[in-house]
Order: structure tokens, then sequence, then C-alpha cells
């Protein structure tokens, strides 16, 4: 099977959406198919292409092994709503020209959002092609933009509304990284599309650090500490204000160390609200390559995954969820639904309420004062995540339903 991956994000960008990308791709090689992937050329985070990708509009490369066309995109260091769109729409046509570009027959186009614009370069593309279109859904949009304020537009919510049910209705299969949003596709559109829920994974091998834990606590002087961390993206979206109320409600307990680790348009903010309030167990540090970010979790003693208290995220299942069980530390979560659903069957940490500062110094204390019982949630929830939810696990079910899509 000839298999036609477009993703705008792919390595050597970093971050979720392009390490789950390649994985899809390699374990579809691994399942004795071929993959070519379409992807814009790298400029996140800065919004700036990388100077060795800049000649001329495609660049045909090889990572890891896959064959990959680098396409142009409109970029700009400064986002707003204009520009952001300017950058979907630039990398939807391109994407389509790049398609056009490839020699020889696909047997299916797998084309992964958001941005909900790459599910037309994928049904267009499919066409072109005379292959099956299968559209994998890492977000549910425009329901997420209207939901958080960034789509207000009455006529922009209703033309996006009606992308997004044209390009499901068009689909020969959707994919989904969560229950919940394969209940919303098929509300939106229907019941009758062959539907796959392939969740977002980890890599045990990255997250098994225990080997750095104590070099990592000596470097950073926080030997004998029980450490919380919260290692990511430091955006609204994540909620975390109410980490600095946490860390103020325990500051006289000499014990624990809270350990913010990446950037983020808040992290300033939170910056300025530990130094407002003299706290002196709040340590931020820089983002680091994901490597090394593993071995800061190893050097852990729980690990927080938070998302800010609004409806649309009980509906989400975070991957530093699966990679922070993976790391062998009890989790900390405040998303509840399927997030909390995982985490309470994994039986590898607690639930808290989403942006409660009292109620997360209430579960730090409780696992201070019990660190066998967080041990053994340490261990239940990696045991988990091996077995459940690896990448690996997750792609081979993307190739078992591209097989079953391929042959209909």
């Amino acid at each position: 099977m000839r298999v036609l991956l477009i993703s705008q994000y792919f390595p050597p960008e970093t971050g979720g959406p392009p390490n789950r990308l390649l994985s899809i791709a390699n374990g579809l090689r691994e399942a004795g198919h071929e993959v070519h992937v379409i992807a814009e050329k790298p400029n996140h985070p800065e919004g700036v292409i990388r100077e060795d990708y800049r000649e001329g509009v495609f660049d045909e490369r090889t990572y890891d092994g896959i064959p990959v066309t680098y396409t142009w995109v409109y970029t700009d260091p400064e986002k707003n709503f204009l520009k952001r769109l300017s950058f979907y729409l630039s990398f939807m046509v391109m994407a389509v020209v790049g398609a056009l570009r490839t020699k020889g027959d696909f047997d299916v186009v797998l084309a992964s959002s958001p941005p909900l614009f790459v599910g037309l370069s994928g049904w267009l593309a499919a066409r072109l092609k005379d292959a099956k279109f299968v559209f994998d859904v890492r977000d549910i949009w425009p329901e997420v933009a209207v939901a958080m304020g960034a789509l207000t537009n009455p006529v922009a919510i209703r033309l996006a509304e009606r992308l997004e049910r044209f390009i499901y209705n068009r689909a020969d299969g959707v994919t989904a990284v969560t229950s919940s949003f394969c209940n919303h596709i098929q509300d939106v559109a229907s019941d009758q599309i062959p539907m796959r829920r392939v969740m977002n994974g980890t890599m045990p091998d990255v997250f098994q650090q225990d080997a750095q834990r104590e070099k990592v606590q000596e470097k950073l002087g926080v030997d004998g500490k029980y450490v919380v961390t919260y290692a990511g993206n430091h955006g609204l979206a994540q909620g975390l204000p109410h980490l600095i109320e946490a860390a103020d409600l325990l500051q006289d307990n000499e014990d624990v160390e809270f350990v913010l680790l990446g950037s983020g348009p808040v992290k300033e903010n939170l910056i300025q609200e530990a130094t407002s309030r003299e706290l002196d167990n709040v340590r931020f540090l820089d983002r680091v390559p994901l490597e090394e970010a593993a071995a800061h979790m190893a050097a852990s003693d729980a690990l927080l995954v938070p998302l800010e208290d609004h409806e649309i995220y009980r509906q989400f299942i975070p991957s530093k969820l699966f990679d922070s069980m993976a790391s062998g530390r009890p989790v900390l979560l405040s998303v509840d639904g399927e997030a909390r659903s995982i985490l309470e069957e994994a039986e590898g940490g607690l639930y808290y309420p989403a942006e409660d500062g009292e109620a997360l110094a209430e579960r730090i204390e409780w696992l201070v004062e019990h660190p066998e019982e967080g041990e053994k949630m340490g261990e239940r929830g990696r045991a988990y995540a091996q077995e459940n939810c690896t990448r690996t696990v997750q792609a081979r079910k993307m190739a078992d339903f591209l097989e079953q899509i391929a042959d209909t």
C-alpha cells in the first residue's frame, strides 16, 4: 500500500504533532507500506523558515528514511488572525501542488489536522491521485476556536462549520484521538463514516530516564526535596496560574519544590506573580530538548498535567498524560472526562479540579505524606502506558485502519 501523508507539521519541527506523525509514518513503514510525506518548511516556533530550507518553493528530502516534500508557506513572527489564516491557506494550496508533483499513484491519502484546511488538501489530493481519503483529527475545529473565543465572527463560524461537515462527509474514513472527538464527528456528519480512535501515545524508551534522576537532582540542588514538575508549553490553555497559588499555600512546607520547565506566552506573568508573592519554592527553567525534559521528569516526584477549566477540554486527552505515566512518576491531572478515566483505570495518579490551587496543594501534601503510595502509582502508570499508550501501538492501529479503508 502506498500512503501519501499530508501534515502541516513534521520533523525537524519539534513538539507533539510532528512527533506523532513521524511515529505514524514509521508505523506504516514497519507494516510494509510505502509512505511519502508533504509538510511545511520548518518555521516553528520562530515564524521564520529555517535558513537551510529557504531555497526554492519545494525541498525534497528524507527524514529518518522517509521521503518528504517540504513546501513553502507564508510565515511571520508576529501572529494575528489574518496572518495565521494566510499561514494555513498557503499550506493548503501548496500541499495540493506538492501532491501533484509526487510520482505514481497512491492507495490512501492521510491528512492530519489541525488546521482544518489540511482536510481540503487531503480530499483534493486523493481525487487527483485516485486514492481513498482518510482524515486524522487531533483537535475538533471550529468548536475549540469558538469555545476559547478565538473565533467570534458569526459568518466565519458558519463557514467553518460548513467546511468541517464538507470534509467529514467526503472522507472514506476518519480517525480521531479521543472517543469524544469520534462522537462529535458522527454527530456533525454521519454515523455511517468508518471511524477509529487512534490516540496520541508515548515513547517509553525516551521517558525511562531513571538513571538520570540523581544527576539532575544534584544539578538543580533539590536532593531531599519533593519535586513537583510541570514540563511543557506555558500557554493560556494550560491554566497555569493555579500552580503559583498552590506553591503559595505550600510555602511553609520546606520539603516541596515546584519546577516549571518550558516556554510560552504566559511564562513572564507567572514569574512576576511568583516574585510578587515572594515565593522561594518555585523554579522556572527554560525549554530544553525532549530527552533533557524527560530527564527532568525522572528527577521529579510528581508530574503535573493541567488544562484550563473549560468544558471543551473534557473531550481532550493531553499527550503529556502518556509521557508522564511513562516516566514512572505519579501524575497530578486536572482534566476531567476521558483523560481522568485513563488515569484512574491505570491507578497512576490523582485527579483534582481544574485551576484549583487549594485542591492541588492538598493532593501534593497527601503524596508527601504517603511516598510509598506515590511510588506504586508511578509504577502502575508506567506499566499501563507501556502496554496501552505507546506510539507504536497507536501507529499499528492506524496502519490496520488504512489497510481496511484501502481494501473497501
